[in-house]
């Protein structure tokens, strides 16, 4: 049987097997925020070290669940971690109070993954703005007592093809001090900017899940982790590092995020590039993705 949907609503980009369809639990965060994992368990007993995938600003896990059964079926557990305020997570809706917060939540999720695998290491995936956030968490992962065995960024939300206008640059500014909730469009609305793909574009059109807006808070947190990459030393990154790009991406600066990339790895990062939009899991048929994927967590194991 194929399941669409999971049994709470969350929308899937793709049908799965029921027998992949992964398991739903609660995570409480250090200050007591509770939000949602999807555990992938692989079908055999497996040596492979656990995966932390990570979604973007508006997307959730159900955008990328395809390819996470597919890591599984390959021998990794595979952890999605809902963000904070994103997702099913009604509670604070597209807010966060600090970048220092983010991280946090990034390194409470790894002390609970491997806890519950009993691995002493783990593989962190990304993609655009969860691979800017995994990218800040790893290149201050000492802080926070996790090691992990490797880096995945998929077209990582580290320089953007466009920002915000001066005016609302000003204004989110003006809130921080007087309305750090008030919310602001995330611009990115359009289908177009994440696929090509027609039938993909109808599934994000119809995502009732989907983050469209943001507090300024939120959007300051994520001006603060662009601040932390631009300051991390040069070759910091010394874990194995992939950076996989999409070659028609019109949301972030591939030849910019190249740069910063190869800047933070002393230029040791595996680099990929593919012909499609901003998200590869989108493609009619994925299969490369999948398989760039899991070679750049076999970097690591």
């Amino acid at each position: 049987m194929i399941s669409q949907l999971q049994p709470n609503g969350l929308p899937l980009s793709r049908p799965i097997d029921e027998g992949r369809v992964p398991s739903r639990v609660t995570l409480s965060l250090d200050d007591g925020y509770e939000t949602v994992v999807y555990v992938h368990t692989p079908p055999a007993e497996s040596s492979a070290l656990p995966v932390l995938y990570m979604h973007g600003i508006q997307s959730h896990p159900g955008w990328f669940i395809g390819s996470a059964a597919a890591l599984a079926e390959r021998g990794h557990p595979v952890f999605q971690v809902t963000r904070r305020g994103s997702g099913e997570n009604r509670r604070d809706r597209g807010h966060a109070t600090s970048a220092r917060q983010l991280l946090d939540d990034v390194g409470c999720a790894c002390r609970f993954i491997l806890e519950s695998t009993a691995a002493k290491s783990l593989h962190l995936l990304g993609v655009s703005w969860g691979g800017k956030l995994l990218a800040a968490f790893a290149t201050h992962r000492g802080r926070r007592g996790v090691n992990p065995a490797s880096l995945t960024m998929v077209s990582p939300g580290l320089a953007a093809c466009a920002g915000p206008s001066v005016w609302t640059k000003m204004a989110i500014a003006f809130c921080l001090l007087t309305a750090p909730r008030r919310l602001f469009d995330i611009p990115l609305s359009d289908p177009q900017l994440f696929t090509d793909n027609l039938t993909m574009r109808g599934y994000l059109r119809n995502d009732r899940f989907a983050l469209h807006r943001a507090t300024a808070r939120l959007l300051f947190a994520s001006r603060e982790l662009d601040g932390m990459i631009r300051r991390a030393k040069d070759g910091v990154l010394d874990i194995p590092t992939t950076l996989l790009l999409a070659h028609r991406d019109r949301i972030i600066n591939n030849k910019r995020v190249r740069r910063i990339v190869q800047r933070l790895t002393a230029g040791r990062a595996h680099v990929r590039e593919f012909p499609c939009a901003h998200v590869p899991e989108f493609e009619e048929d994925p299969q490369f993705y999948h398989d760039a994927i899991a070679e750049g967590l076999s970097r690591g194991e």
